[in-house]
């Protein structure tokens, strides 16, 4: 791939309104480096579940619904890492610890069945999520590429990133996800204070505070309150 490829696809991103044409155009524009598909997504923690996460999929249909079915995003390697590191990686180089569980080759293994055997992640900071994550996959046992093209692919998965995030209108989908009692819970929780300390400063009893911190998670499809607190600040709906 030349870099002029990689400017004209930075360009395009720009008259980009919605998710089909702009997953399209960066599936043919990855094709030079010997990609057939890809998956933008968050990375799911805490028993989040991927499927709403995702923003651009460009893998199999029978595989990604295989992969949502199965939970496989909770013990495949290169998910798993992708949580963990914001350094552009080849899937090859996912820790042994990760990668070489029973479960995580079991993920790899089956894939392989869909045309994906290998392939290069670049994880990225998001507002919609904790972390996301542009995966590209390739059927090619050995996924090789140059320090350049390296490169080429974090460029063109920052600005995809970034296209989606325009698109989504992020305070559109946001408004009205939580209440204002909700925010104020959280809020305090951001602060230190437990449920106790928060039902006396609202003058609230303390199940009702745990009420709103419950609907908060569940509102995010967190486990934890203190997840549904970074979401929250993530989303700029609350400001500690």
């Amino acid at each position: 791939m030349i870099d002029s490829d990689v400017f004209e696809f930075v360009e395009r991103c720009r008259t980009h309104t919605a998710p089909g044409p702009l997953l399209t155009d960066l599936l043919q524009t990855v094709r030079n480096l010997g990609f057939e598909h890809l998956i933008l997504s968050g990375v799911p923690l805490g028993g989040q579940k991927l499927a709403p996460m995702v923003e651009l999929n460009g893998w199999p249909k029978g595989w990604f619904e295989r992969y949502v079915e199965a939970e496989y995003a909770a013990v495949d390697g290169v998910c798993i890492y992708s949580a963990k590191t914001l350094k552009p990686f080849l899937w090859a180089d996912v820790p042994a610890k990760w990668s070489e569980s029973t479960a995580s080759r079991h993920v790899a293994g089956e894939a392989t069945e869909f045309g994906i055997s290998s392939g290069f992640a670049v994880p990225m900071l998001s507002v919609h999520h904790w972390q996301s994550v542009l995966s590209f996959a390739s059927s090619a046992k050995v996924c090789s590429l140059s320090p350049r093209e390296e490169v080429q692919l974090v460029t063109m998965a920052v600005y995809a990133g970034m296209t989606i995030q325009a698109i989504s209108n992020v305070d559109e989908v946001d408004e009205g996800l939580l209440t204002e009692r909700e925010k104020e819970v959280l809020l305090w929780a951001a602060a230190g204070k437990t449920s106790s300390e928060t039902s006396q400063i609202l003058g609230l009893a303390e199940r009702t505070v745990k009420w709103h911190a419950t609907r908060a998670r569940e509102a995010f499809g967190v486990a934890t309150t203190t997840q549904a607190i970074v979401e929250a600040v993530r989303r700029r709906m609350i400001h500690p």
